[in-house]
């Protein structure tokens, strides 16, 4: 009990519950905490130092008005000053200015990065496009016989190196120029060479393909002479010999219902309709036969060369002024291309009548 009421007592004076747990379990009491001194709280009960300051003069104090107001606070807070307005303005403004500037830094070494990135693909770009020179250049080299034009070839070679040089350079890679020229130019294409299962004798698939037969794509070994298929070739064949692939059913129905378009509505022909009416009326076959053949003739245009002939053999002559309304009408053709009609039909035009006629009626 009395272990308890110490325990109690110290927090009344506001002292912290680990410090006030420490020293009732020490049997210590109140009393006895006044006549002790720091050097011996530190000592006999592993405090430090500030806290056996402060428990003594919370001690000696007597209990707060804040029953668990801890001691730290006096300890290791000091006295708090009330800051100025202008000093918190001056503050909040100066931190708005870093923060600015921070995201100004920031944005510029982003725009670096984004211009050091575009200058590296350029220089890239420069820099393969002259690998790719250089390999065709000492291609030609090795097959050119005059010696003009080999130092012509050597010279720019020169050229292109000092070039390739300075972008490798800039590029800071490792190795040189030359070294992706050698693997440009004997490297790579081995890699994409054939080696025959029989004898292990590397051939280039250009040169090696049987082109006799086209509905199949094997190589032969000129070596051993015998034919073989590419991997990847045997591969397809083996899928399409055991019958594994997808194989689609025509009848079947298909998952989604479809939706039939709607019908298209028929409209009647002016024939069908004349008949309509006809047999409404009660009129006979012969009456329909007639009526029907009547409207067919009084209703089909004329062709423009029967037009052509009509109009030559009635009047001897064709003008645009009194014949382009009747030539519209009775052909419907359009009335921009009369002059054209006229010249396919073979007819001649006099400039001075401005009539269409036959060459032989001229």
């Amino acid at each position: 009990m009395a272990k308890k009421d110490t325990y109690l007592a110290l927090l009344r004076r506001g002292i912290d519950e680990t410090t006030a747990q420490i020293l009732s379990d020490g049997g210590i009491k109140i009393g006895d905490l006044k006549k002790l001194d720091s050097d011996t709280l530190v000592n006999n009960y592993g405090i430090k130092k500030e806290v056996a300051n402060s428990v003594l003069d919370a001690v000696k104090s007597g209990p707060r008005s804040s029953s668990r107001q801890r001691f730290l606070a006096d300890v290791l807070s000091d006295d708090q000053k009330k800051v100025d307005k202008i000093d918190e303005t001056r503050f909040k403004r100066e931190q708005k200015d870093i923060y600015a500037e921070l995201q100004e830094k920031k944005e510029q070494l982003r725009l670096a990065r984004v211009e050091a990135f575009r200058n590296q693909k350029l220089v890239m770009n420069r820099l393969g496009k002259t690998i790719e020179l250089i390999v065709k250049l000492e291609n030609n080299l090795d097959d050119e016989s005059k010696d003009e034009q080999r130092s012509k070839l050597r010279d720019q070679l020169e050229t292109r190196g000092l070039e390739a040089a300075r972008d490798h350079e800039m590029l800071e890679l490792d190795g040189t120029p030359q070294d992706i020229v050698d693997f440009r130019r004997k490297i790579a294409p081995v890699l994409c060479l054939h080696a025959c299962p029989h004898c292990g004798e590397e051939m280039d698939p250009r040169g090696s393909n049987i082109m006799d037969g086209t509905s199949d794509f094997s190589f032969i070994c000129w070596d051993c002479e015998e034919e073989f298929h590419a991997p990847m070739a045997q591969v397809v064949e083996g899928r399409l010999d055991n019958g594994s692939r997808i194989k689609i059913d025509p009848k079947i129905k298909p998952m989604m219902p479809v939706v039939r378009p709607p019908s298209k509505h028929k409209s009647s022909s002016i024939t069908d309709l004349m008949k309509r009416d006809l047999e409404s009326a009660g009129a006979s076959a012969e009456e329909l036969e007639a009526a029907l053949e009547s409207s067919t003739l009084s209703g089909v245009l004329m062709s423009i060369d029967e037009w052509i002939d009509q109009t030559i053999a009635a009047k001897g002559y064709i003008q645009a002024q009194e014949d382009r309304e009747e030539f519209i009408i009775a052909t419907g053709a359009g009335a921009t291309k009369f002059n054209k009609w006229m010249k396919k039909a073979g007819l001649v035009f006099n400039k001075q009548t401005g009539r269409w006629t036959r060459w032989e009626d001229r």
